[in-house]
C-alpha cells in the first residue's frame, strides 16, 4: 500500500515506539519486546497518543510491514527443521496444532460465545505463531479489524503468562530433559520471540530444541491459513480472498513458501538469513505497537474479560495436551 503524507506521522511514531520496545526488552527479557511494544501502545494510544491525525499511519505500520516479516521468516527455516526433530517431533506438533485448534473452535462457539471469525483467529494464534499467524489468517477469512487486534492482544498476553509459568513449571514435570523442555516450549508458546524467551530462562540447549519445534509449527502456517480459507468459504461470502476456483493465498504467504524453499536448497551466507531473521522480528514488534496503538479501550471493555479468560484456557489446555502427547510419544 502508498504511504500517504497524512501517514507519515503515524508511521514514525509506530517505529519510534517498536525501537524503544527493543531497548527496554534488554532490561526487561522476561516480557520481550513484543509485548512491551503492544502493553506500551495501548497506554499511549488512548493517552497522549489518541489524535486523529496519527491513526492513519498507525493503522498503516499495523498491517504492512508485519507481511514483509511473515513473508522474510521463509529464510529463517528450513525443510531440514522436520528432518532435525524425527518422526516423534513431526508427530508432535501436527496432533498438538490439531488438538489446540479444534479445542479452541469448540470453546469459542459453545463456552466462550465468540463469534466464528474471532475462534479461528485465536486458533491460529495459539497453534502457529502468534500475531504473524493472525496476520496471514485474517484476511484469508474477512476478520475485522477489531477481531484482528483483540485476538493478537488476548494470544500475545496469553504468552506472557505462559513465558512466566513454563520456566518453572516444565522441569518440574518434565524434569531435566532438554528435549522434551524443548518440545514443550515450542510447542505451546505462541510468538518466535516468546518462545526463545522462555526457553532462554531454562538453558542454552533447550532454546535450541524449542526453535526447532516452533520453527516446524512455523512452516505449517501456509497449510493453517488454506484450512482457514476453506472454512470460511463455507461459513461466510465476505472471505474477501476466495472466488469461485478456491482460496486466493496472500502474496506473503507465497514469498514465506518460496523462500523457505530457496533456504532448504540453496545455501545462503549468514548476512542474508540472520539479516531476514532481524527485519522480520523487528516488524513483528512493530506489528504488535501497531496493535496497542490502534486497539482503543472501547474495544477492550467490550470484549477484554470474555477474551483473556478465552485465551488464559487456552493456554492452560495447550499445556496439558502438550505434557500428555511428550510423555505419550517420547
Amino acid at each position: 500500500m502508498k504511504i500517504k503524507k497524512n501517514m507519515i506521522s503515524g508511521i514514525i511514531i509506530t517505529l519510534i515506539l517498536s525501537a524503544v520496545a527493543k531497548v527496554l526488552a534488554t532490561w526487561l527479557p522476561f516480557l520481550g519486546a513484543e509485548a512491551i511494544a503492544m502493553l506500551l501502545g495501548i497506554l499511549l494510544g488512548n493517552t497522549v497518543l489518541n489524535q486523529p491525525s496519527f491513526a492513519p499511519g498507525m493503522k498503516w505500520a499495523e498491517k504492512f510491514p508485519i507481511e514483509i516479516g511473515i513473508a522474510l521468516m521463509g529464510l529463517t527455516v528450513t525443510l531440514r527443521t522436520i528432518e532435525n526433530l524425527g518422526i516423534n517431533g513431526l508427530a508432535f506438533i501436527l496432533i498438538q496444532m490439531a488438538l489446540t485448534i479444534l479445542v479452541v473452535l469448540w470453546m469459542g462457539g459453545r463456552v466462550f460465545k465468540v463469534s466464528d471469525k474471532s475462534s479461528m483467529l485465536m486458533g491460529a494464534g495459539n497453534a502457529v505463531c502468534g500475531s504473524s499467524a493472525i496476520a496471514s489468517v485474517a484476511p484469508a477469512i474477512g476478520a475485522t479489524d477489531d477481531q484482528r487486534r483483540t485476538s493478537v492482544a488476548t494470544v500475545s498476553l496469553t504468552g506472557v503468562v505462559l513465558l512466566l509459568i513454563l520456566p518453572i513449571l516444565g522441569p518440574y514435570v518434565l524434569g531435566q530433559h532438554n528435549l522434551l523442555l524443548g518440545a514443550l516450549v515450542g510447542g505451546v508458546v505462541q510468538s518466535v520471540g516468546q518462545v526463545v524467551g522462555t526457553a532462554a530462562l531454562i538453558n542454552p540447549t533447550v532454546v535450541t530444541y524449542a526453535t526447532l519445534f516452533k520453527m516446524l509449527r512455523v512452516i505449517l502456517l501456509t497449510v493453517v491459513v488454506l484450512v482457514f480459507a476453506k472454512m470460511a468459504q463455507r461459513k461466510d461470502d465476505s472471505a474477501i480472498n476466495i472466488n469461485s476456483k478456491g482460496v486466493k493465498i496472500p502474496w506473503f504467504i507465497m514469498g514465506f513458501v518460496i523462500l523457505l524453499l530457496v533456504n532448504s536448497f540453496i545455501s545462503l551466507p549468514n548476512l542474508i538469513t540472520n539479516g531476514a531473521k532481524q527485519i522480520s522480528g523487528f516488524f513483528g514488534v512493530v506489528n504488535l505497537a501497531g496493535i496497542g496503538l490502534n486497539l482503543k479501550l472501547d474495544t477492550i471493555r467490550k470484549s477484554g474479560g470474555k477474551f483473556l479468560s478465552y485465551g488464559l484456557v487456552t493456554g492452560a489446555v495447550q499445556v496439558i495436551l502438550a505434557i500428555i502427547l511428550i510423555k505419550i510419544l517420547f
